[in-house]
């Protein structure tokens, strides 16, 4: 069954029934993502379905591409102060102000969808808890496809990375990089492409989404996904819309939210497939790790949840529970 299939009937068994809505409630939703992105499609289509099953009575604009202002780290507070009435948020970016959110990113961690499942088990609790505190709540999360390396010669064993200058994407993949040998670079994406062209540069570390779009085939010969790491976006909605809804809107909203999940999560395994067949159309091999790069990286990553450890002590209660069920 299609993603709009799914929409379509869900909307279908959820509107709501009776006399028209009186009062018209008009929320603004931000992203920071275009029209091509998965995330802003399935916020899209969420707002559609919210829309139609509330008859109109809740009417969902959502704003691309960051249109409305709002920093793609300020969405957090935004939401908490109502500047905009939801948000479409990459949780590690609002670290700045809760850094539990930035566990994420941490390598060995989450790798997989599967993983991510158990982890939103098992840390969601703590989720709500500092959603809640910033006055909104979580109606969904949708992850985003997991990082690898983009390189001229191949990535397979531990020591193949040593020395590679690699553009790391944030703090912790840099570190990260470091740890497995790398010399990682700090440069702009804009000029990626051409340090890579001109050699300064050996690879970089992003998706396949991010690697495809970005055409890297062209410069670089080799992927290989590691599936180090997986992070999430979360949709989360203001306290005080939500509780001026009344008690339908919200119960029609909140099964919305749950039945369409399974699908914005299929969206991201589908744009992982998908790119990962483009990189292989335009000539580029794909890598996978043997048990000496695996090891490696569950080495250097256990390292550093260590040292997340030390600045949010809280964090290790969780991923001890969460690491006892995945076994690492």
């Amino acid at each position: 069954m299609t993603l709009m299939t799914r929409i379509l009937a869900a909307t279908t068994a959820l509107t709501i029934s009776g006399t028209a809505t009186l009062a018209e409630t008009k929320w603004d939703l931000t992203t920071a993502w275009g029209a091509n992105n998965f995330h802003a499609q399935s916020a899209i289509a969420f707002a559609d379905a919210v829309r139609d099953a509330t008859d109109g009575g809740v009417d969902i604009t959502v704003h691309l591409s960051g249109e409305t202002g709002v920093k793609i780290t300020e969405k957090l507070a935004a939401v908490e102060n109502g500047i905009v009435q939801m948000a479409d948020m990459l949780l590690f970016l609002q670290a700045g102000e809760e850094p539990f959110l930035g566990i994420d990113t941490l390598p060995y961690l989450i790798q997989g969808q599967d993983e991510m499942k158990t982890w939103l088990e098992v840390a969601g609790p703590t989720y709500d808890a500092i959603f809640e505190r910033h006055n909104q709540k979580v109606l969904y999360y949708v992850p985003w496809p997991s990082p690898g390396v983009y390189t001229k010669e191949p990535v397979v064993s531990a020591d193949d990375m040593n020395g590679l200058r690699i553009r790391s994407f944030n703090a912790t993949s840099f570190t990260f990089l470091e740890k497995m040998g790398a010399a990682p670079v700090e440069l702009p994406f804009e000029e990626l492409a051409t340090a890579v062209a001109a050699g300064t540069v050996d690879g970089a570390a992003t998706s396949t989404s991010t690697g495809a779009n970005s055409k890297l085939y062209q410069f670089t010969g080799n992927f290989n996904p590691l599936n180090w790491s997986m992070s999430p976006d979360a949709v989360t909605v203001n306290l005080d819309a939500w509780n001026g809804l009344s008690e339908q809107e919200r119960e029609t909203i909140q099964t919305l939210a749950d039945e369409m999940e399974a699908d914005f999560w299929a969206a991201s395994a589908q744009e992982d497939a998908s790119k990962t067949a483009v990189l292989v159309e335009n000539g580029m091999v794909i890598s996978q790790a043997d048990d000496s790069l695996k090891a490696k990286m569950a080495e250097a990553g256990k390292a550093m949840w260590a040292d997340f450890f030390k600045t949010v002590p809280e964090a290790e209660a969780i991923v001890e529970a969460y690491a006892a069920q995945t076994g690492k």
